[in-house]
């Protein structure tokens, strides 16, 4: 029946001539006659064909229709056939960028059942650049990311359609909710297309990483894998820098007695560390969290990083504060009461020191070749001292 309603269109306007205008007229007229879903699909689909522009009012009327009449449909023939009505519709007046449709669109979005119908409306909401809906497109999305749906397909189609709309967009408030998105539960395909999503809404992620990391409404699990994909994105080393002092200071604020958890900020602390060993900064507020390190208890490997971290932004601080643990460990010395971690933090100590070629270095290195350490350690303060000019 639709395809032979479709045929008898497309036969008129061909035979008879008809303007544009006139095209949509005829349209119209046909379409407020007819008394189906299914007829009124078929002329929908004919106007597909016939690529017409400028009908966004017609588009509009025509969903109003349908959004007032869908909850009176009980027909499952014509149930299906109302429900791909509303995506041609959405699909027209997205292309139309028809935005005074967009409270029947986000109707659609919000109380039809089918999946695709729902992404389909939701990709158009984007397209029409409907702000006023704007929180609710990221509602939807920020929903979807907490948990797994029943039906994931159906879940992850619903999701693809709000991540093109918040594309659309371009809003910096859609980037957390794509981001999300990108690192959540669903399948590749779905997280591929919200990484391509988030280069279009913002260039560069670091402020949204550092709402993150800074943030008191995110778990550690999640700041410190916002630092880990800064780390691996196109933003400066500066940008890098910063935001890992931020995650260093995060690291520091928590304790815990779980394990789990502990692990996890073991594992930003350091991750943050390398990144500033490797970067740079010029923070003076990073020296006191690298201490913290340094005389962190519970992990040598730990303690290992920071007094490389501090070496490496050899400036005066840095090796004021590794000349001043080498003092300490000069006076145990002197004491007679070296532990072996003693041992093996003055071995780590004296290049990192010499390392920063600065002059106030000296006494520290000097002290060492006086006191009654052990050649080798002594062989190393001798060589530190000959990096420093």
């Amino acid at each position: 029946m639709k395809k032979i309603i479709a045929i008898c269109i497309l036969i008129s306007v061909s035979v008879l001539g008809f303007s544009a205008s006139e095209e949509l007229e005829l349209y119209s007229v046909l379409y407020n006659g007819s008394m189906s879903n299914s007829a009124q699909l078929g002329i929908l689909q004919s106007i597909v064909e016939l690529k017409l522009t400028g009908a966004g009012d017609f588009y509009a009327k025509a969903l109003r229709r349908l959004v007032s009449e869908y909850s009176n449909i009980s027909n499952a023939t014509e149930k299906n056939a109302a429900d791909e009505q509303a995506m041609v519709l959405a699909q027209l007046l997205g292309a139309e960028k028809y935005t005074a449709a967009a409270s029947d669109l986000w109707l659609i979005a919000r109380d039809f059942q089918d999946p695709l119908v729902k992404a389909e409306a939701l990709m158009s909401l984007g397209k029409v650049q409907a702000t006023a809906f704007l929180p609710q497109v990221i509602g939807v999305l920020n929903s979807l990311n907490m948990a797994p749906t029943a039906d994931r397909l159906n879940g992850e189609r619903v999701a693809f359609g709000a991540i093109i709309a918040l594309e659309k967009y371009k809003d910096a408030s859609c980037y957390l909710p794509v981001y999300f998105a990108s690192v959540g539960w669903y399948s590749d395909r779905i997280k591929n297309q919200a990484a391509k999503s988030l280069a279009i809404i913002a260039d560069d992620p670091s402020p949204f990483m550092t709402d993150i990391v800074k943030g008191p409404g995110y778990n550690y699990q999640t700041k410190y894998a916002a630092l880990k994909s800064l780390e691996t994105s196109d933003v400066s080393n500066d940008k890098k820098a910063t935001l890992a002092v931020d995650a260093l200071a995060e690291g520091w604020r928590a304790t815990t007695s779980d394990v789990n958890l502990r692990n996890v900020l073991s594992s930003m602390r350091k991750d943050s560390m390398d990144m500033i060993r490797r970067y740079g900064t010029q923070d003076e507020t990073v020296y006191p969290l690298l201490e913290r390190g340094y005389n962190y208890q519970y992990d040598l490997d730990e303690r290992k990083l920071a007094i490389r971290t501090i070496s490496a932004l050899a400036t005066d601080e840095s090796a004021r504060r590794l000349s001043n643990y080498i003092m300490e460990l000069n006076r145990k010395r002197q004491a007679g009461n070296i532990t072996q971690i003693d041992e093996t933090l003055i071995r780590e100590l004296i290049p990192a020191l010499g390392a920063t070629k600065r002059p106030i270095a000296r006494p520290a290195l000097n002290a060492v070749t006086q006191l009654d350490w052990v050649p080798a350690v002594k062989n190393l303060a001798t060589a530190a001292l000959r990096q420093i000019p």
